[in-house]
């Protein structure tokens, strides 16, 4: 969808602020960057894609079709069945430019799809969008290339999106080229996930060890690894967690699902920049919050000997609105649950020798990720018990 001509309803002060007229809903709406988004939708659907403006709802609420759910879809269009009656075709789900439309987003207006019994759903940021139809035959949402016209959707004539092939790994020797390519056109390591001040005796072989998180035609094992049993390695998921100090973190992670003293949990892996270091963050998902467990700085925590990374953790640790955790009672409790780890001083992770293209499959590789998780389980259990006994 290009919104980039869609036309804005005209701005009116209000309360000294400038409101859109709602074409929609008839009314004043403060100016936000989403709903700035969502104006440009309903201008899109309207002269676009020829949807007639009584066949749009804005912010409808999910009980107004008899679902127990304070939720709002932030837009909807409707359709017509046999019985003449009106039934949301397509739930649409807008966010401001620059947001992320990470896999939390995109399970929420899914969820509002799949409880409303709708075709079609989209998610848009302005910048991006994913676009969905539900497949009978396969009892699922398929993504598709776009929202069609409104008379296309009601007759259900959609493009199926391409499925892409995963493309062969950078050549090991090309692997220094592409990086300082990449760090030449993208200054913040966005497109890398490795920071350009991060030494190059670090970031190559790191971003060899990323690349090979990355590439999910190889698989770790399942079995019994440290403290969990690994069940399933998810894959690559779009993920966006926060830190105590308010950083928001988005992007690719490599997830697996573990059982740990029989609860199954997710814990991700992923690499990214914090300005100027290169992180590895190792990120939880349990039944109450998503966070990240670990935080590790590559350019402080890890040393390079030729080709091999040596990767090591100096024990701070935060807790929430708590603040930061005491090192020595965190390395009382890793020496009970998780002795392997300790070091004079700091917690060694393992190392990788990056004189060949990286694979999650190889032991060193292995027994990085493991610690990483068990390591990060242990904080976790720390952090629970400090704030029972706060």
């Amino acid at each position: 969808m290009d919104l980039s001509k869609a036309k804005l309803p005209k701005i009116y002060k209000r309360n000294g602020r400038d409101c859109y007229f709602d074409p929609i809903r008839k009314r004043l709406i403060y100016i936000t960057p989403e709903e700035t988004v969502r104006q440009k939708v309903i201008s899109y659907l309207l002269d676009v894609l020829e949807v007639p403006a009584g066949m749009v709802q804005v912010e409808e609420h999910l009980s107004h079709y008899g679902l127990k759910s304070r939720d709002r879809a932030d837009i909807v269009v409707l359709g017509k069945n046999k019985d003449n009656d009106a039934f949301p075709l397509t739930v649409i789900e807008c966010k401001a430019e620059k947001v992320p439309l990470d896999e939390k987003a995109m399970n929420q207006v899914l969820d509002y799809s799949d409880a409303w019994g709708s075709i079609y759903t989209l998610l848009i940021n302005g910048d991006r969008e994913f676009c969905y139809k539900y497949d009978e035959t396969k009892k699922q949402y398929v993504q598709i290339e776009k929202l069609p016209k409104y008379a296309d959707m009601l007759t259900g004539d959609c493009a199926p999106v391409e499925q892409e092939v995963v493309p062969e790994r950078i050549p090991f020797e090309k692997l220094e080229e592409e990086l300082r390519s990449a760090f030449a056109e993208d200054e913040d390591g966005y497109y890398t996930g490795i920071s350009k001040y991060t030494p190059m005796e670090l970031a190559l072989p790191v971003f060899n060890l990323w690349e090979g998180l990355l590439d999910v035609r190889v698989k770790m094992p399942t079995g019994k690894y440290g403290m969990f049993e690994l069940l399933e390695d998810y894959g690559v998921r779009m993920l966006t967690y926060g830190n105590a100090s308010g950083g928001q973190y988005y992007g690719p992670y490599r997830s697996f699902l573990v059982s740990i003293d029989g609860n199954t949990e997710i814990f991700s892996i992923g690499i990214t920049t914090n300005y100027p270091r290169t992180i590895i963050c190792v990120a939880h998902d349990d039944e109450k919050t998503s966070h990240h467990a670990l935080q590790m700085s590559v350019d402080e925590d890890a040393v390079a000997a030729g080709k091999t990374v040596k990767f090591y953790h100096n024990g701070r640790i935060a807790i929430g609105r708590i603040g930061s955790g005491k090192k020595s009672e965190l390395r009382e409790m890793v020496s009970r649950r998780y002795p392997k780890i300790l070091t004079e001083g700091k917690y060694y992770l393992g190392s990788i020798t990056a004189d060949h293209l990286l694979r999650l499959d190889e032991p060193d590789v292995i027994d990085l990720v493991v610690n990483l998780i068990s390591y990060s389980i242990v904080r976790d259990e720390f952090r629970e018990i400090v704030k029972a006994r706060k």
